[in-house]
């Protein structure tokens, strides 16, 4: 058992960092077949009984990781939307990270996590991407008002221009498809569906 450092609260939140760490990376190196509370606490170097601690299985483990990536992926994005001039740049911006972060980060196929978390589960690990949509409803919503965008109701927009991503998911975390080519094609894409003309 780790030896505890400041409070603890300070320490249960490193645990928990340090545990979905390697979480992130056997899902990267491995692929989510190699994904067990053994191999957790082994990535970890903690005992498997602290992984029990904090996580009751495998399906808490897929969950606690989404809402971990979102997180950490809501934080980059927000600040490379930061030095974005307009909602062109902006949209233009988000694809190109969501893209990169798929790339970078792989993914089990939807299927495969339906199967793995129930229903009940793969419901719970996408309400956390809501921040995502309402980042891009608003960059859409001001590309709208400012005339940059057709008319068009943004938050079904966003969930249109979210599905044409996801689609992009599975195959660049398996590098069947290269990350730049991908995103010039997506941007094309986007940017004409909104009626900027490309």
């Amino acid at each position: 058992m780790p030896r505890i450092s400041g409070s603890l609260d300070q320490h249960r939140t490193a645990m928990r960092e340090r545990i979905l760490v390697a979480v992130r990376e056997i899902m990267t190196a491995d692929g989510v077949d190699r994904l067990s509370m053994a191999e957790v606490a082994n990535r970890s170097g903690l005992n498997r009984s602290v992984v029990y601690n904090y996580f009751e299985d495998v399906r808490a483990l897929l969950i606690a990781h989404a809402e971990h990536e979102t997180a950490r992926f809501t934080e980059e994005l927000d600040r490379a939307l930061a030095g974005a001039d307009g909602p062109t740049e902006r949209i233009t911006v988000y694809v190109r990270r969501q893209l990169a972060d798929f790339a970078a980060h792989p993914q089990p196929a939807g299927p495969e996590l339906a199967t793995l978390l129930g229903p009940d589960g793969y419901e719970q690990m996408h309400a956390h991407v809501g921040p995502l949509g309402r980042i891009l409803t608003g960059i859409i919503r001001d590309g709208v008002d400012s005339g940059e965008f057709a008319p068009c109701d943004p938050a079904e927009t966003a969930h249109l221009v979210h599905a044409c991503l996801g689609a992009e998911r599975y195959p660049l975390g398996q590098g069947a498809r290269e990350l730049e080519p991908t995103v010039e094609r997506v941007t094309t894409f986007v940017l004409r569906s909104l009626g900027t003309g490309g």
